[in-house]
């Protein structure tokens, strides 16, 4: 799960994103008034992502965060919150993960979360979070099976056959998950743990078909391989 901080000065509003947070299973370790005083804390604690107001007493959400980036070693991811869209540019200068106009919606917290949390090295990744039923759950990584890209969006497939939407795409996860995965076509990856064998498929040889499927453990499932990429999955099946 991860952990966040909330430095907002409006008592509703920081009432309304904590419980849209605990919603998200996201664990609220602070919340600040005062943003000397966030700053304070984070120079003694590390925190996953900081959901900042813009418009805080004293300090502006903007110079908090420079001064955080500047005095932190291992400075939180930044979400600013603010009711007004003139200081996006700005926000986006400063590194932000999101921009969220209040009053938040829950689908743009759910779309800035799953940035975060997809945001780490390959050999660090140990699970997927998706939406489930409005809330969101964590998809252990050998529980996935391969990834594959249908029109706008990208479908994460596990070894029970269920299906979850993911954001961004294809080429994003593939970058991510790094030598985890081995794409088989252009709109499919798989995880390596999730490869059972190279299977002969009928049919004749297109530009776009090397009448190779892989198939893939614990479903009844040959995708198709794609003849630019059948060398590159051989290669790995032997190393596997």
């Amino acid at each position: 799960m991860l952990s966040a901080i909330i430095v907002e000065d409006e008592v509703l509003a920081a009432e309304r994103l904590r419980v849209l947070l605990k919603d998200c299973q996201v664990i609220l370790l602070q919340h600040f008034e005062h943003p000397q005083a966030a700053l304070d804390w984070l120079t003694q604690h590390q925190v996953d992502v900081a959901f900042v107001d813009i418009g805080l007493p004293e300090m502006d959400g903007l110079t908090l965060v420079e001064r955080i980036n500047r005095s932190s070693g291992n400075p939180p991811k930044i979400v600013f919150t603010t009711a007004y869209e003139e200081h996006a540019l700005k926000a986006y200068d400063l590194a932000a993960v999101d921009y969220l106009l209040k009053p938040i919606k829950i689908s743009r917290l759910q779309a800035a979360l799953q940035r975060i949390s997809h945001d780490k090295p390959s050999d660090e990744f140990d699970c997927f979070k998706v939406m489930s039923r409005e809330r969101m759950i964590e998809i252990p990584w050998q529980k996935s099976r391969y990834l594959i890209a249908e029109e706008k969006s990208v479908i994460l497939v596990t070894a029970d056959g269920s299906t979850y939407d993911l954001p961004k795409t294809l080429i994003y996860w593939e970058e991510l998950l790094g030598d985890k995965v081995v794409r088989i076509h252009r709109n499919a990856i798989v995880m390596k743990h999730g490869l059972d064998s190279l299977v002969r498929l009928p049919g004749k040889h297109t530009d776009d078909a090397a009448n190779w499927g892989a198939k893939i453990i614990d479903l009844e499932e040959i995708l198709p391989v794609s003849r630019r990429q059948l060398a590159t999955l051989r290669k790995q099946m032997r190393e596997h």
